[in-house]
């Protein structure tokens, strides 16, 4: 688990970090102010942020398209196809 501003987070694919000796950064009281990850631990935590910006952008989207789709305002992709060729003639 990690502790950032009071809030915990769980990465699953962070099992690496949980494993390792942590190495914090200290001010000079003593108080943690950062932790030194190796890069392989950087790189999947940026990939877990990017993938819950992917999830978080689909999950505003998706009633608005669901609200589109029930209304009728869709085309499927067999008639999406047909038109573009038609524009290419």
């Amino acid at each position: 688990m990690f502790a950032l501003a009071g809030t915990v987070f769980y990465f699953e694919s962070m099992n690496t970090v949980l494993e390792k000796k942590e190495q914090f950064i200290v001010n000079a009281s003593g108080k943690r102010v950062g932790v030194l990850l190796d890069l392989l631990t950087y790189e999947r935590l940026r990939e877990a942020e990017e993938e819950l910006d992917d999830i978080r952008a689909y999950d505003a989207a998706a009633p608005h398209v669901k609200a589109e789709i029930a209304k009728g305002n869709f085309i499927t992709l067999a008639d999406y196809r047909k038109a573009r060729a038609a524009k290419r003639k």
